[in-house]
């Protein structure tokens, strides 16, 4: 029993190893995520519960300047990873944070809920409340060469975050052509292209205020080296369009891909800073 305990945990390193992690089935599942990839039990995890009573304001902190966002011709790649829906980013996509610091695009990524026991799906929580999707735009710091070098990099990533919700029934047409591609890449590890891409559309009306701390990868390995900005603004969807993004694409199991997001990880002290004083609106 012993041989076979240890061959089977090697086994599961060997299934960790190669990222075939879960979110809630199976042995490598996001409450054994720590044990296969270490980082991922660290102190400054990320998501996080944006809990506003401890929010510090500081008006110090200048907007975040998006230049690339707006429209774009060309094919821009989408993939089901077997996690979520990916589309590659061109590095002409340039975030320069509130200090300066440039970052480039490298993809954007959604996460969602749709299960029986839990109909939202954000990783980040405003006061304990979860919403429908949420969107995370990854970038990576342009002092390095690539994101690959930059991965690993104390201060290689920054993620732009927004929180979709439902607001009445009206389609948002910015995301029809990304949910209408999503019966091409039903099965995990399928791709399709975009013909054109405006993010800058797919995000919140306002990209003015905005949360933001030090956190970590919400996915193995968790690398804590990511500065986050979760847009205090909102995407609006309709429920139709929700439904579709829950329900068309599988898992490498065959199963629908559903509750892709991580759960809240412990604060640990850590500063939230917002760069606006009303924590109890969206600021539109």
């Amino acid at each position: 029993m012993k041989v076979l305990a240890i061959l089977l945990s090697l086994f599961l390193g060997v299934l960790a190893q190669h990222g075939d992690w879960t979110y809630s089935d199976g042995a490598v599942d996001q409450k054994h995520w720590a044990k296969y990839y270490k980082t991922c039990g660290g102190k400054r995890q990320s998501p996080i519960n944006l809990q506003r009573r401890v929010v510090h304001y500081n008006p110090t902190l200048k907007r975040l300047n998006l230049s690339g966002y707006e429209a774009q011709e060309g094919l821009f790649p989408i993939t089901n990873n077997g996690h979520t829906v990916q589309i590659e980013l061109p590095p002409t996509m340039v975030l320069t944070a509130p200090d300066g610091t440039k970052y480039l695009a490298k993809q954007m990524h959604f996460h969602w809920g749709g299960g029986h026991s839990e109909m939202s799906g954000s990783e980040h929580t405003i006061d304990g409340i979860r919403f429908m999707i949420e969107i995370h735009v990854v970038h990576y710091n342009a002092k390095y060469k690539s994101y690959d070098i930059a991965k690993d990099a104390p201060d290689g990533l920054a993620v732009v975050a927004a929180l979709c919700e439902v607001l009445n029934d009206a389609e948002n047409t910015y995301y029809s052509e990304l949910i209408s591609h999503l019966k091409n890449i039903k099965y995990a590890g399928q791709s399709t292209t975009l013909t054109g891409l405006d993010i800058r559309d797919m995000l919140p009306n306002n990209l003015h205020n905005y949360y933001t701390y030090l956190g970590s990868l919400t996915t193995p390995p968790c690398t804590e080296n990511v500065l986050w900005f979760v847009l205090a603004d909102s995407v609006k969807l309709s429920r139709t369009q929700i439904a579709t993004i829950e329900s068309s694409l599988l898992d490498y199991q065959n199963q629908t891909l559903r509750n892709d997001y991580r759960k809240t990880q412990p604060l640990n002290n850590r500063l939230v800073q917002a760069n606006f004083k009303d924590f109890s609106s969206s600021g539109e």
